[in-house]
């Protein structure tokens, strides 16, 4: 699956293309307030490795499964948000400015998390621990280029061009969510003589992970008092992970396809609930702001 090409290109390209749109809709001011405001920062810290973690292990000891694969689902949950939590965060209408931080943050723990989680799963489903190294190169420069050019373009082009970003912005949910659906779709369909065997195999397993891992994640920031926006954030970064790194880290560094497989299983699966939440979420912002603007009104 690693060398799919819409996997390597399209999808890639696709996100940074979508990012771009999303760097529109920001400002340096809504950074600012995250950093005067960061409860929510700490509470997606808290969700991503602590809550994601531990669902990695409760769902991998109780699915039946090869050591092998139990490994791949922890290495799923112990790797960082994928770019396209920011887009879907966008489509949901969460907090774009919490989900960039959240994702830079997740990238830069990983360089701790995966080791130490992925070698206490190789202690308690594989039986020996192997030292690992993340590749630090490719994991930054996956992450600038996916994630904190686009944005910063897009930013660019609002401040210098604030008319042509304003027409452009009403356009941006819909395509960006049009074509995520027809990359996701084309994936599955290259994919479709080995897909059967993978989810026939990890299926209920990697849906539960992200099922669970999206919707408490959203419960957690409602639990501890944020807002709806930066709850659905929560509930996005939490969910949607970066797949692909996992399935790079699994045939690079412990040498094992087995233990790729969860990641592409959960990189497909993971945007059911994902999409799932994008519906919900638009329908309860929509809500929200209605009843403000008929109290604002009614004032």
């Amino acid at each position: 699956m690693q060398d799919n090409p819409l996997i390597k290109l399209a999808l890639p390209i696709a996100i940074a293309v979508i990012m771009c749109g999303i760097g529109l809709t920001l400002r340096g001011g809504d950074f600012r307030r995250i950093a005067e405001h960061p409860k929510p920062v700490w509470v997606g810290v808290l969700g991503h490795y602590l809550l994601l973690p531990g669902l990695g292990f409760a769902v991998a000891s109780l699915f039946p499964m090869s050591p092998e694969l139990a490994v791949g689902l922890v290495l799923v949950a112990a790797c960082p948000s994928g770019s396209t939590s920011n887009a879907l965060t966008f489509l949901a209408r969460g907090n774009v400015a919490l989900a960039v931080t959240l994702t830079v943050i997740s990238a830069l723990v990983t360089f701790l998390s995966v080791p130490l989680l992925v070698n206490l799963a190789l202690q308690a489903f594989g039986g020996q621990a192997r030292e690992i190294r993340l590749p630090v190169g490719q994991t930054v420069l996956h992450l600038a280029a996916l994630v904190l050019a686009p944005v910063l373009l897009g930013m660019a082009i609002r401040r210098f061009a604030p008319g042509f970003a304003q027409r452009v912005e009403p356009w941006v949910s819909r395509f960006s969510l049009g074509f995520l659906l027809l990359l996701i779709v084309a994936i599955a369909v290259s994919e479709r003589e080995r897909l059967p065997a993978w989810l026939a195999q990890l299926g209920p397993a990697a849906l539960t992970l992200c099922c669970a891992a999206v919707g408490l994640g959203f419960l957690l920031g409602r639990a501890c008092g944020l807002a709806l926006r930066d709850a659905i954030t929560i509930g996005m970064e939490v969910g949607v992970q970066n797949s692909t790194l996992a399935i790079v880290i699994a045939l690079s560094l412990l040498q094992s396809p087995q233990i790729a497989m969860p990641g592409a299983v959960y990189g497909l699966l993971m945007y059911l609930p994902a999409l799932a939440m994008v519906v919900l979420g638009r329908r309860a912002v929509a809500r929200e702001e209605a009843r403000t603007a008929t109290v604002a009104g009614a004032s």
